[in-house]
């Protein structure tokens, strides 16, 4: 199996500027662009207008199944256009919805923090969608009050990096469920999320492989090792990427009762 790596896609840039070929090869005129990574491993990501509107479709599916939908109030504390995912292509997905966008801008200092708590309270959102980093700046600020319209936290976890989901304190008034969205910036970021059963499910319209950690050859399901994914229906030409994920994939129904593909990510 031929596995693309982020360092593949940097060189490939650099060697074909300004945006590479493999990213760019068969798409059309870019209509956004973002980065991944940064310093000498920066990758500059655009989308032609297919592409990006096939992103949008996953994060409909993936948002659907935690039963937001119309008229749901949807906040976020992501980072903007330039790094994704963002706070752009989740406010684009929320629209899709029908909800209504929250963004309170990057909390990473306790004014931003109290100016987001301050949003929160005056619109009442269903949902928050966090960053562990927002998250310990906006819950290390949090005034103690009951919150019962408060009914959910999605934790985005960009590569599977970031760390275990800080507790969240009592003085949020939080007692909703969580579930974790994974994104995979260089191949799709919606690649899936969790359930109330702790797997993954796979959007549909992505495909993962389980390859060994070491050789790259694709191992039998049920075995740990790294996703390599690849998103369908996207003009781009980027296959079977080494996510830096690892977990197993499960060929049984899942408990929570959901359909489609899972996996149990081992962090």
């Amino acid at each position: 199996m031929q596995l693309t790596t982020h360092d593949d896609l940097v060189r490939n840039q650099l060697s074909n500027p300004p945006l590479g070929s493999l990213r760019t090869a068969a798409a059309g005129t870019p209509v956004r662009v973002g980065i991944s990574g940064s310093g000498s491993d920066l990758l500059v990501l655009a989308w032609s207008a297919r592409d990006l509107e096939r992103e949008r479709s996953a994060g409909v599916r993936l948002l659907t199944q935690l039963g937001l939908g119309k008229g749901i109030r949807v906040a976020n504390a992501l980072p903007g256009a330039l790094t994704t995912p963002g706070s752009l292509l989740l406010g684009d997905v929320v629209q899709d919805l029908g909800a209504l966008d929250v963004p309170l801008g990057v909390v990473d200092s306790p004014v931003a923090a109290k100016q987001a708590w301050t949003l929160i309270d005056l619109v009442e959102p269903a949902a928050i969608v966090l960053d562990t980093p927002s998250a310990l700046q906006l819950f290390g600020s949090a005034p103690a009050c009951r919150r019962p319209w408060w009914q959910g936290i999605i934790w985005l976890r960009v590569n599977g990096e970031g760390g275990g989901a800080p507790a969240v304190p009592e003085a949020a008034g939080f007692s909703g469920w969580q579930r974790t969205w994974l994104a995979v910036p260089d191949v799709t970021s919606f690649l899936a999320m969790s359930c109330a059963a702790e797997r993954f499910h796979i959007d549909a319209r992505t495909t993962v492989e389980v390859v060994d950690e070491v050789t790259g050859k694709r191992i039998a399901d049920g075995r740990v090792g790294e996703l390599a994914v690849t998103a369908l229906d996207m003009e781009t030409n980027v296959a079977a990427y080494r996510s830096g994920i690892r977990g197993c994939l499960n060929d049984d129904a899942c408990p929570c009762g959901a359909p489609g593909a899972t996996f149990i990510a081992v962090w």
